[in-house]
């Protein structure tokens, strides 16, 4: 049996009861553990995704992918045709991932929650996996008459465990592609949209307004920006450690009193300021927010910020 094979069929055993037992169908089951497997795969259902970086030139001189593929195969007994391969790219500037033909749509549950998820039309399937914990939060939560913002939204997972806590959510994104997606969430999970609110915004141009007019506050925002992006309103580009003490700062104008800011970020060499540490009261939740089934603890930082009072 070679290295990989023995490692799925020992992950597959142990992650598969756990899942069950918690009523996930989506879950991390391999995370590079193996250098000379640098493959990240996913399983959703009867599904599995399995993602390559093209920088890596490992995979290419040994052709490992194949025994990865066969492991699995055998180890889940998923058919062939249930697995997508995804390639990782380095992401510059002007980086933009390409859209895939066709479409394999799925609903994945979450513990009370259901998801939406493509399989193999964009890199991403629509649901951040490693951030299964603080949607288990905000989903036990009870936010009765709170009100929730959730800043570059993307599909609304976040907004839908906010929202299923009893919450009035404002999801705000530059993709009407994906606010449409956060809709379908909302709707899968019996959550009428029409209490909600779905905004299409440069999330940058939208905080820096209302920051300013500062007429509606919340009680909890949820900020999860991309470590680099180029606005296309702006025509400014936005660099995450650079740039997050003002988005911060905006956050905080936003907030009612005893407020709080979920602040996260998948930029591995962050590093929170120290104007924001000391400007703020901040529970770094990092470790805690680490899913059971990752082995990446580098994958995402998560902050709990208050204001001072």
């Amino acid at each position: 049996m070679s290295a990989i094979n023995g490692r799925i069929k020992k992950l597959y055993r142990h992650k598969k009861k756990w899942a069950k037992r918690n009523n996930i169908d989506s879950f991390r089951l391999y995370d590079r553990d193996i250098p000379d497997f640098p493959f990240i795969v996913d399983i959703h259902g009867q599904y599995c995704v399995i993602y390559k970086r093209s920088i890596d030139k490992i995979d290419a001189d040994k052709n490992h992918l194949p025994l990865l593929i066969e492991a699995i195969k055998e180890h889940t007994q998923l058919n062939e045709e249930n697995i997508f391969i995804k390639e990782r790219k380095v992401q510059g500037q002007d980086f933009q991932y390409e859209k895939s033909k066709g479409e394999t749509p799925l609903v994945s549950q979450e513990g009370d929650l259901k998801f939406k998820l493509l399989l193999n039309k964009y890199i991403d399937t629509g649901l951040f996996l490693d951030h299964r914990p603080l949607r288990q939060l905000l989903a036990k939560e009870n936010f009765s008459g709170k009100s929730v913002l959730n800043l570059f939204c993307y599909t609304g997972s976040l907004s839908v465990a906010s929202a299923y806590a009893g919450a009035s959510v404002t999801s705000v994104d530059m993709s009407n592609t994906y606010l449409d997606w956060a809709k379908e969430n909302f709707k899968l999970n019996e959550i009428d949209i029409n209490k909600h609110s779905f905004i299409r915004e440069d999330v940058l141009k939208y905080l820096n307004d209302e920051a300013q007019k500062q007429e509606q506050k919340y009680d909890v925002i949820i900020l999860d920006p991309p470590s680099m992006s180029k606005s296309k309103k702006m025509d400014v580009v936005f660099d995450v450690q650079k740039d997050h003490e003002m988005l911060v700062e905006h956050c905080s104008k936003l907030l009612n009193d005893g407020g709080v800011l979920y602040f996260s970020n998948n930029l591995r060499s962050f590093k929170l300021s120290e104007s924001v540490q000391q400007s703020f009261e901040v529970k770094d939740m990092t470790r805690w927010s680490i899913p059971e089934d990752f082995h990446d603890q580098k994958i995402h930082k998560l902050y709990k910020i208050h204001l001072h009072s």
